[in-house]
């Protein structure tokens, strides 16, 4: 009866150590809820008896997380970034770490900066990769030089199709200019304009990916995620196509955390959790009673 007993306190304080971290990543962006999941556990009796099995107590099993979409707070941030539908954003390994083949990593939470190197990464450092599973740089200052576009170290600027940009209307001379402004389109294109309005240039595109069976990824904590068998391969894609959602700029999809939904779920695993303790404490006592 005990060991029946103890299965059901290891079960609610899974339950609610799983409400705990709902409840903390609250205001967490792209952040995920998980359910408990739980299962009886059985007993077969391999004798005549016409009782077959009995409840041997319960069995936690892996938890299941919502992938439902959070709500949206507008930032009016650049490079704030929320998906409108279906898919995840990328995220690739560090740059020039020995750290260079780890797997993929999928996120709900679109807030990116640029590095020192121009490239778009999340709050880690870790970049947001793009067409062909590429980190996607930005080039802040500019050198047009007889109609070709390079970086200030005289590197070909290339355009999302991989092709120098150029531009035709000047052939001579030599024009310095600095980025102005930075745009992400719906569809996922990354434009940068530089000088004042004098020449617009795409970068680069986001890389978004989806999966057959989305509630079988692994949680690696920040609101990232990584594949397992149990989800798939991923799928990638480019937003606002076929099965992809869009990219809403200038906004950053939150928590899908209720926090009302999850106190209340708490203090009903809590009551759960006592009257399961004063059972076991009265049988206990039962127990000391006829062994004393």
């Amino acid at each position: 009866m005990i060991s029946i007993i103890k299965t059901g306190i290891d079960a609610t304080n899974k339950d609610l150590s799983i409400i705990s971290n709902n409840i903390a990543n609250v205001s967490t962006n792209g952040f995920k809820r998980s359910d408990a999941q739980f299962e009886s556990m059985y007993f077969s009796h391999h004798n005549n008896s016409t009782h077959k099995a009995r409840g041997m107590g319960v069995n936690t099993i892996k938890a299941r997380q919502s992938f439902a979409q959070g709500s949206l707070k507008q930032t009016n941030g650049s490079l704030d970034l929320a998906i409108m539908g279906e898919g995840f954003f990328v995220v690739g390994s560090p740059i020039g770490s020995t750290a260079a083949n780890q797997p993929l990593k999928y996120t709900r939470d679109g807030s990116f900066q640029i590095d020192r190197l121009g490239n778009i990464v999340n709050n880690d450092g870790l970049p947001i990769l793009g067409k062909n599973e590429n980190p996607i740089t930005v080039v802040t200052k500019i050198i047009m030089e007889n109609g070709k576009i390079f970086d200030q170290n005289k590197v070909p600027v290339l355009n999302e199709k991989g092709e120098q940009v150029t531009v035709p209307k000047i052939t001579t001379g030599t024009i310095n200019l600095n980025m102005s402004e930075l745009q992400v389109r719906d569809n996922g294109n990354i434009d940068v304009t530089y000088g004042k309005n004098d020449l617009t240039i795409t970068v680069g595109k986001l890389l978004i990916a989806d999966f057959v069976n989305e509630h079988g990824l692994k949680n690696i904590g920040n609101a990232r995620f990584t594949e397992t068998p149990e989800s798939g391969e991923p799928i990638f894609g480019e937003p606002k196509t076929i099965n992809f959602g869009k990219i809403l700029p200038g906004h950053l999809e939150k928590s899908n955390t209720d926090i009302t939904s999850e106190l209340v779920k708490m203090l009903r695993t809590q009551h759960a959790f006592s009257g399961i303790s004063k059972v076991l404490q009265t049988d206990v006592d039962t127990i000391r009673k006829f062994t004393t």
